[in-house]
Protein backbone atom coordinates (compact mmCIF):
# COMPACT_ATOMS: atom_id res chain seq x y z
CA UNK A 1 0.00 0.00 0.00
CA UNK A 2 1.00 3.22 -0.85
CA UNK A 3 2.67 5.42 2.31
CA UNK A 4 3.47 8.44 0.61
CA UNK A 5 1.50 11.63 0.28
CA UNK A 6 2.47 12.12 -3.19
CA UNK A 7 -1.03 10.52 -4.96
CA UNK A 8 -4.18 11.87 -3.77
CA UNK A 9 -6.14 8.28 -4.33
CA UNK A 10 -5.16 4.69 -3.64
CA UNK A 11 -3.49 3.22 -6.90
CA UNK A 12 -4.70 0.28 -8.78
CA UNK A 13 -3.01 -2.72 -8.83
CA UNK A 14 -0.62 -3.54 -11.55
CA UNK A 15 -0.69 -7.42 -12.77
CA UNK A 16 1.76 -8.96 -15.25
CA UNK A 17 0.99 -11.98 -16.71
CA UNK A 18 3.98 -14.51 -17.79
CA UNK A 19 6.55 -11.19 -18.09
CA UNK A 20 9.59 -12.99 -19.64
CA UNK A 21 12.71 -10.96 -18.39
CA UNK A 22 13.55 -9.88 -15.52
CA UNK A 23 14.91 -6.56 -16.40
CA UNK A 24 11.02 -5.61 -18.12
CA UNK A 25 9.60 -6.72 -14.25
CA UNK A 26 12.21 -4.07 -12.56
CA UNK A 27 11.51 -1.53 -15.55
CA UNK A 28 8.02 -1.74 -14.76
CA UNK A 29 8.05 -1.43 -10.96
CA UNK A 30 10.04 1.87 -11.31
CA UNK A 31 7.56 3.31 -13.99
CA UNK A 32 5.35 2.40 -10.56
CA UNK A 33 7.42 3.96 -8.26
CA UNK A 34 7.40 7.43 -10.15
CA UNK A 35 3.82 7.65 -10.37
CA UNK A 36 3.41 6.27 -6.74
CA UNK A 37 2.19 2.64 -7.44
CA UNK A 38 3.06 0.32 -5.22
CA UNK A 39 1.33 -3.50 -5.59
CA UNK A 40 3.15 -5.65 -7.98
CA UNK A 41 1.36 -8.78 -9.16
CA UNK A 42 3.22 -11.73 -11.22
CA UNK A 43 1.34 -14.37 -13.09
CA UNK A 44 3.93 -16.96 -13.84
CA UNK A 45 6.95 -15.36 -14.80
CA UNK A 46 8.79 -17.14 -17.36
CA UNK A 47 12.27 -16.88 -15.62
CA UNK A 48 10.85 -17.30 -12.13
CA UNK A 49 11.37 -15.23 -9.23
CA UNK A 50 12.73 -13.60 -7.73
CA UNK A 51 14.79 -12.71 -10.65
CA UNK A 52 18.49 -10.79 -10.58
CA UNK A 53 18.09 -9.16 -13.73
CA UNK A 54 14.67 -6.98 -12.02
CA UNK A 55 16.85 -5.07 -9.42
CA UNK A 56 19.04 -2.98 -11.23
CA UNK A 57 16.51 -1.81 -13.66
CA UNK A 58 14.55 -0.94 -10.84
CA UNK A 59 16.58 1.97 -9.32
CA UNK A 60 14.65 3.23 -6.25
CA UNK A 61 11.78 1.23 -6.81
CA UNK A 62 13.40 -1.92 -4.70
CA UNK A 63 10.56 -2.05 -1.95
CA UNK A 64 8.12 -2.77 -5.27
CA UNK A 65 10.16 -6.07 -5.83
CA UNK A 66 10.57 -7.00 -2.49
CA UNK A 67 6.81 -7.03 -2.11
CA UNK A 68 5.51 -8.72 -5.46
CA UNK A 69 3.25 -11.41 -4.81
CA UNK A 70 3.53 -14.35 -7.18
CA UNK A 71 0.06 -16.39 -8.66
CA UNK A 72 -0.73 -18.97 -11.26
CA UNK A 73 -3.33 -17.54 -13.43
CA UNK A 74 -5.29 -14.35 -13.60
CA UNK A 75 -8.34 -15.74 -11.50
CA UNK A 76 -6.38 -16.13 -8.03
CA UNK A 77 -4.21 -12.98 -9.23
CA UNK A 78 -7.92 -11.04 -8.98
CA UNK A 79 -9.04 -12.24 -5.31
CA UNK A 80 -10.28 -8.78 -4.27
CA UNK A 81 -10.31 -7.01 -7.13
CA UNK A 82 -13.63 -5.85 -8.64
CA UNK A 83 -12.90 -4.04 -11.60
CA UNK A 84 -10.22 -5.01 -14.34
CA UNK A 85 -8.90 -3.04 -17.02
CA UNK A 86 -6.65 -5.08 -19.62
CA UNK A 87 -4.04 -3.41 -21.66
CA UNK A 88 -3.69 -4.54 -25.49
CA UNK A 89 -2.74 -3.48 -28.95
CA UNK A 90 -4.20 -6.38 -30.95
CA UNK A 91 -8.56 -6.55 -32.35
CA UNK A 92 -10.28 -8.90 -30.05
CA UNK A 93 -13.25 -11.33 -31.07
CA UNK A 94 -14.56 -10.42 -28.19
CA UNK A 95 -17.42 -7.58 -27.77
CA UNK A 96 -16.16 -5.32 -24.91
CA UNK A 97 -15.64 -1.35 -24.19
CA UNK A 98 -12.68 0.13 -25.31
CA UNK A 99 -11.35 2.79 -23.54
CA UNK A 100 -8.23 4.93 -24.13
CA UNK A 101 -5.68 5.60 -20.84
CA UNK A 102 -6.82 8.81 -20.17
CA UNK A 103 -10.45 7.92 -20.20
CA UNK A 104 -10.11 4.44 -18.51
CA UNK A 105 -7.40 6.34 -15.66
CA UNK A 106 -10.31 9.06 -14.71
CA UNK A 107 -12.61 6.21 -14.28
CA UNK A 108 -10.78 4.22 -12.12
CA UNK A 109 -10.24 7.47 -10.19
CA UNK A 110 -13.64 8.56 -9.60
CA UNK A 111 -15.07 5.34 -8.39
CA UNK A 112 -12.70 4.93 -5.92
CA UNK A 113 -13.05 8.74 -4.82
CA UNK A 114 -16.58 7.90 -4.26
CA UNK A 115 -16.30 5.05 -2.95
CA UNK A 116 -13.62 6.48 -0.12
CA UNK A 117 -14.77 6.33 3.68
CA UNK A 118 -14.76 10.48 4.63
CA UNK A 119 -13.06 9.33 7.82
CA UNK A 120 -9.57 8.70 5.45
CA UNK A 121 -9.31 12.22 4.41
CA UNK A 122 -6.93 13.56 6.62
CA UNK A 123 -4.82 17.00 6.32
CA UNK A 124 -1.21 16.95 5.57
CA UNK A 125 0.78 19.22 2.97
CA UNK A 126 1.99 17.62 -0.20
CA UNK A 127 4.07 19.36 -2.51
CA UNK A 128 2.07 22.16 -4.78
CA UNK A 129 -1.09 22.20 -2.54
CA UNK A 130 -1.89 22.64 0.99
CA UNK A 131 -5.29 21.10 1.48
CA UNK A 132 -6.85 17.62 2.83
CA UNK A 133 -5.91 14.92 0.69
CA UNK A 134 -7.37 11.44 0.54
CA UNK A 135 -4.66 9.00 2.15
CA UNK A 136 -4.14 5.44 0.59
CA UNK A 137 -6.28 3.14 1.89
CA UNK A 138 -8.15 0.05 -0.47
CA UNK A 139 -10.22 -1.29 2.14
CA UNK A 140 -13.13 0.29 0.97
CA UNK A 141 -14.34 -2.14 -1.35
CA UNK A 142 -13.89 -1.31 -5.03
CA UNK A 143 -10.49 -2.21 -6.37
CA UNK A 144 -8.90 -1.77 -9.90
CA UNK A 145 -6.36 -3.27 -11.43
CA UNK A 146 -4.50 -2.27 -14.83
CA UNK A 147 -3.15 -6.39 -16.48
CA UNK A 148 -0.83 -6.07 -18.84
CA UNK A 149 0.33 -9.10 -20.97
CA UNK A 150 3.87 -11.25 -21.97
CA UNK A 151 6.39 -9.75 -24.35
CA UNK A 152 5.74 -11.70 -26.89
CA UNK A 153 2.18 -12.66 -27.05
CA UNK A 154 0.46 -9.55 -24.76
CA UNK A 155 -2.64 -11.49 -23.38
CA UNK A 156 -4.78 -14.37 -23.98
CA UNK A 157 -8.56 -14.14 -25.33
CA UNK A 158 -8.99 -16.16 -22.11
CA UNK A 159 -7.82 -13.61 -20.23
CA UNK A 160 -9.11 -10.47 -21.95
CA UNK A 161 -12.77 -12.39 -21.48
CA UNK A 162 -12.42 -11.85 -17.46
CA UNK A 163 -11.48 -7.91 -18.05
CA UNK A 164 -14.47 -5.33 -17.90
CA UNK A 165 -13.00 -2.79 -20.14
CA UNK A 166 -9.81 -2.93 -22.54
CA UNK A 167 -7.38 -0.36 -23.03
CA UNK A 168 -5.85 0.86 -26.25
CA UNK A 169 -3.61 3.59 -26.87
CA UNK A 170 -3.71 5.25 -29.94
CA UNK A 171 -0.70 5.08 -31.45
CA UNK A 172 0.95 4.71 -34.45
CA UNK A 173 -0.81 1.79 -36.22
CA UNK A 174 2.05 0.94 -38.15
CA UNK A 175 4.38 0.61 -35.10
CA UNK A 176 1.73 0.72 -31.95
CA UNK A 177 3.61 -1.79 -29.70
CA UNK A 178 5.40 -1.13 -26.61
CA UNK A 179 8.32 -1.90 -24.86
CA UNK A 180 5.98 -3.49 -21.15
CA UNK A 181 7.73 -0.89 -19.21
CA UNK A 182 6.65 2.10 -21.71
CA UNK A 183 2.90 0.43 -21.52
CA UNK A 184 2.89 0.17 -17.47
CA UNK A 185 3.77 3.75 -17.14
CA UNK A 186 1.87 5.41 -19.40
CA UNK A 187 -1.37 3.77 -17.72
CA UNK A 188 0.32 4.67 -14.23
CA UNK A 189 1.17 8.36 -15.19
CA UNK A 190 -2.80 8.48 -16.70
CA UNK A 191 -3.96 7.86 -13.57
CA UNK A 192 -1.70 10.07 -10.99
CA UNK A 193 -2.94 12.98 -13.87
CA UNK A 194 -6.68 12.10 -13.38
CA UNK A 195 -5.82 11.99 -9.66
CA UNK A 196 -4.85 15.58 -9.62
CA UNK A 197 -7.74 16.84 -12.07
CA UNK A 198 -10.66 14.40 -10.91
CA UNK A 199 -13.02 17.43 -9.43
CA UNK A 200 -13.02 19.34 -12.97
CA UNK A 201 -14.25 16.46 -14.80
CA UNK A 202 -17.67 15.58 -15.61
CA UNK A 203 -19.31 12.57 -13.88
CA UNK A 204 -18.76 8.97 -15.70
CA UNK A 205 -21.47 6.75 -15.71
CA UNK A 206 -21.54 4.75 -12.56
CA UNK A 207 -23.76 1.53 -11.55
CA UNK A 208 -25.81 2.67 -8.34
CA UNK A 209 -24.10 0.03 -5.94
CA UNK A 210 -20.48 2.31 -6.98
CA UNK A 211 -21.94 5.35 -5.58
CA UNK A 212 -23.30 4.33 -1.57
CA UNK A 213 -21.39 4.53 1.10
CA UNK A 214 -18.85 2.27 2.62
CA UNK A 215 -20.01 -1.31 2.90
CA UNK A 216 -20.43 -2.03 6.70
CA UNK A 217 -22.39 -4.94 7.19
CA UNK A 218 -23.47 -8.17 5.05
CA UNK A 219 -26.29 -6.95 3.36
CA UNK A 220 -24.08 -4.16 1.96
CA UNK A 221 -21.27 -6.56 0.78
CA UNK A 222 -23.86 -8.66 -0.86
CA UNK A 223 -24.48 -5.00 -2.87
CA UNK A 224 -20.56 -4.44 -3.66
CA UNK A 225 -18.99 -5.77 -6.77
CA UNK A 226 -17.89 -9.32 -7.42
CA UNK A 227 -14.47 -10.39 -8.09
CA UNK A 228 -12.75 -11.77 -10.53
CA UNK A 229 -12.07 -14.77 -8.52
CA UNK A 230 -16.07 -14.62 -7.20
CA UNK A 231 -16.79 -15.07 -11.44
CA UNK A 232 -14.14 -17.43 -12.43
CA UNK A 233 -15.42 -19.89 -9.69
CA UNK A 234 -18.70 -19.49 -10.42
CA UNK A 235 -17.65 -20.05 -14.43
CA UNK A 236 -16.00 -23.47 -13.46
CA UNK A 237 -19.25 -24.32 -11.77
CA UNK A 238 -21.48 -23.35 -14.74
CA UNK A 239 -19.56 -24.45 -17.49
CA UNK A 240 -19.39 -28.22 -15.40
CA UNK A 241 -23.00 -28.07 -15.60
CA UNK A 242 -23.53 -27.38 -19.65
CA UNK A 243 -21.06 -29.88 -19.80
CA UNK A 244 -23.16 -32.40 -17.85
CA UNK A 245 -26.62 -31.32 -19.92
CA UNK A 246 -24.72 -31.83 -23.05
CA UNK A 247 -24.83 -28.09 -24.13
CA UNK A 248 -21.42 -28.33 -25.89
CA UNK A 249 -22.63 -30.57 -29.12
CA UNK A 250 -19.67 -29.24 -31.27
CA UNK A 251 -16.45 -30.19 -28.74
CA UNK A 252 -14.55 -28.01 -31.05
CA UNK A 253 -16.34 -25.05 -30.59
CA UNK A 254 -17.37 -25.20 -27.29
CA UNK A 255 -13.88 -23.01 -25.75
CA UNK A 256 -15.51 -20.28 -27.73
CA UNK A 257 -18.44 -20.52 -26.81
CA UNK A 258 -17.57 -21.16 -23.10
CA UNK A 259 -15.54 -17.31 -23.93
CA UNK A 260 -18.50 -16.11 -25.27
CA UNK A 261 -20.73 -16.63 -21.99
CA UNK A 262 -18.07 -15.33 -19.62
CA UNK A 263 -17.95 -12.15 -21.90
CA UNK A 264 -21.57 -11.79 -21.06
CA UNK A 265 -21.49 -12.00 -17.60
CA UNK A 266 -18.61 -9.90 -17.21
CA UNK A 267 -20.47 -7.07 -19.09
CA UNK A 268 -23.17 -7.77 -16.82
CA UNK A 269 -20.77 -6.65 -13.76
CA UNK A 270 -23.02 -8.87 -11.41
CA UNK A 271 -22.48 -7.81 -7.55
CA UNK A 272 -22.12 -10.53 -5.15
CA UNK A 273 -25.99 -11.22 -4.81
CA UNK A 274 -26.37 -11.40 -8.38
CA UNK A 275 -23.53 -14.23 -8.36
CA UNK A 276 -24.98 -15.78 -5.59
CA UNK A 277 -28.33 -16.03 -7.50
CA UNK A 278 -27.19 -17.81 -10.43
CA UNK A 279 -25.18 -19.85 -7.32
CA UNK A 280 -28.32 -21.02 -6.51
CA UNK A 281 -29.95 -21.51 -10.30
CA UNK A 282 -26.41 -23.38 -10.68
CA UNK A 283 -27.17 -25.80 -7.63
CA UNK A 284 -30.77 -26.38 -8.30
CA UNK A 285 -29.54 -27.79 -11.74
CA UNK A 286 -27.01 -30.18 -10.26
CA UNK A 287 -29.95 -31.18 -7.78
CA UNK A 288 -31.97 -32.45 -10.61
CA UNK A 289 -29.63 -35.03 -12.08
Amino acid sequence: MNKSSFILLPAPVIILSNPQLGANIGAAARAMKNCGFSELRLIKPRDGWPNPEALPMAAHASDILENVTLYEDLASACFDITQLYATTARPRELQKTVLNPRTASQQVARHTKLQLPKTNLITESHQDAHEPYTKADNSHGYKAAFLFGSERVGLTNDEIVLADYIVEAALNPESNSLNLAQAVMIMCWEFLMATGDIDNKPDLPLKKELSEPAMKNKQEILKGAATLADQSYFFERFDKLLEEKGFFTAEEKAPTVKRNLRNFFVKAQLTKQELLTWHGIVTLFNKQK
